[in-house]
């Protein structure tokens, strides 16, 4: 199997989504459209597993960025907080005590630092 350190970032990507997706009752009942946004961003991880496994390896210097773009996108969900009138360091709280938001941050990271990886060891 090609890229199998990426491969298991975006395992572990789609894993942690779909607890949160499934678990998080809050995300359904006061944030809809992040939990939609969620949905997308687990099919972005599902499309990047099937890409890696038929494309050549110069798709990978975009996967790097889109594992932060995805890192930026999660964390910056602490910032929609006035929409369910808390303040920031109250959501922040609340999502980082989800150990599936943890995961899901932490998968990112895992993401973009794998595909690093596989370029620097085929060059």
């Amino acid at each position: 199997m090609r890229h199998i350190l990426l491969v298991v970032s975006l395992l572990a990507s789609i894993l942690f989504g779909i607890v949160l997706l499934t678990t998080d009752a809050e995300l359904w009942d006061n944030a809809p459209s992040h939990a939609y946004g969620l949905i997308g961003l687990v099919l972005v991880d599902v499309v990047l597993i099937i890409i890696s496994q038929r494309s050549k390896n110069g798709f990978l210097k975009h996967v790097r960025y889109i594992g932060v773009v995805k890192f930026l996108i999660i964390l910056g969900d602490i910032l929609t907080a006035p929409e369910f009138g808390i303040t920031y360091l109250e959501f922040a709280e609340y999502l980082l005590s989800l150990w599936a938001y943890d995961g899901l941050l932490g998968s990112q990271l895992a993401i973009a630092l794998s595909s690093h990886y596989h370029l620097r060891r085929l060059s």
